[in-house]
């Protein structure tokens, strides 16, 4: 039979002596994980020079935009097969840079870590994700048109007109949210954009998966 995982989150300093809110799994947190795994020939490969000991838990609703906090969250909640974010640069705080997603799967009884990486940015387009926030028409809902149809839906994604629109009703986070939702999910759910570390082939019972997950809420709400 094979074995149950047993994952929680736990509160743990980090190599730099303050604390953060870490998935540990099977008695181990993820970051001593991946610090233990991660060979350094895999390091030199991918030009990763720093250790895993001191990255950030994406979860725990500390990154630096609201919007990017709510996106990580959307991720979070879904039911879907997706590439999802658990680690970030400890100094950006976003999702800019060192960003770790493990592959998630879910059933209705078991929740299925299969590997782990790295977000490869050498093809990610930020002019396709300036054009894919409140501007992207494609995604629109009857609401949005309601909302942004009129002359907000027809503005350019970097022109002043747009930013000043942004700026005067305070979209700025919901904008940050959209783009990242139209753009940034689907990019990093392609194998060619992740350089995959480890493969985890970890599987926990979903219940005691979903209890993590609202200690997490708990502490990103707290947050918040």
């Amino acid at each position: 039979m094979t074995k149950v995982n047993q994952i929680e989150v736990v509160y743990k300093k980090t190599k730099y002596l303050y604390k953060e809110y870490y998935h540990c799994i099977d008695g181990k947190t993820l970051v001593e994980y991946l610090e233990e795994q991660v060979s350094l020939d895999i390091r030199k490969k991918l030009k990763y020079n720093g250790d895993f000991l001191g990255l950030m838990p994406a979860w725990s609703g500390k990154l630096m935009l609201t919007g990017e906090n709510q996106f990580v969250w959307s991720l979070i909640d879904s039911e879907e097969e997706l590439n999802i974010p658990v680690l970030v640069c400890e100094d950006d705080c976003d999702l800019s840079y060192i960003v770790v997603v493990v592959h998630i799967r879910k059933t209705d009884t078991t929740v299925y870590w299969d590997k782990i990486g790295l977000i490869d940015w050498t093809e990610y387009d930020i002019d396709k994700e300036c054009e894919s926030g409140l501007l992207f028409v494609e995604a629109y809902t009857q609401k949005d048109w309601d909302l942004y149809g009129g002359d907000v839906a027809w503005m350019k994604a970097k022109s002043s007109e747009f930013t000043q629109w942004l700026q005067d009703n305070q979209c700025w986070e919901e904008e940050r949210f959209r783009r990242l939702s139209n753009y940034m999910k689907p990019f990093m759910q392609k194998d060619n954009h992740i350089n995959w570390l480890l493969e985890l082939k970890w599987h926990f019972l979903r219940n005691s998966y979903d209890n993590m997950i609202e200690e997490y809420r708990k502490i990103y709400q707290h947050v918040m």
